[in-house]
């Protein structure tokens, strides 16, 4: 391995990065893949949160059947959001229009949500990083191999 401290220090942060990403990917795959089970909604209701004056966003209370049970949760939609009140009741409105599935735990029916959403950013970003930091590795060993 190259002796450079400087190229260790370089290292030492690109793993700590590839680490970092790679316990966020696992965490959000998990808990993407624990949902396993899907069922409608039997009611649902939507409430407008106020984050700043010029921020709303919505909020989903529902219920739903498994297992011979009724179980609640709720999900917040925080990446959804509106400018103005008007515009979060809107949004409220066309949802309530159609049915929703939600996504539970068949273990644990109350670990639900409306959104299942695979972590694909996540994911490839902690691909790329693990292969940026074995091509340095590589790229370490090969200049002090070949070093006159």
């Amino acid at each position: 391995m190259h002796r450079n401290f400087l190229w260790q220090a370089f290292l030492g942060i690109v793993a700590l990065a590839t680490l970092w990403y790679s316990c966020i990917a696992a965490y959000r795959y998990y808990s993407y893949s624990r949902l396993d089970g899907h069922a409608e909604t039997s009611t649902i209701s939507w409430i407008i949160e106020e984050h700043a004056t010029d921020t709303f966003t919505l909020k989903a209370n529902y219920q739903f059947t498994a297992n011979q049970a009724v179980h609640h949760g709720t999900t917040r939609y925080p990446d959804d959001n509106y400018l103005n009140q008007w515009a979060a009741e809107q949004a409220a409105k066309s949802n309530t229009k159609h049915p929703w599935t939600v996504w539970y735990d068949q273990s644990h029916p109350d670990t639900s949500s409306l959104q299942k959403n695979f972590p694909f950013k996540e994911c490839l970003s902690a691909i790329i990083l693990w292969g940026l930091l074995l091509y340095f590795l590589w790229l370490g060993f090969y200049v002090s191999r070949y070093k006159s």
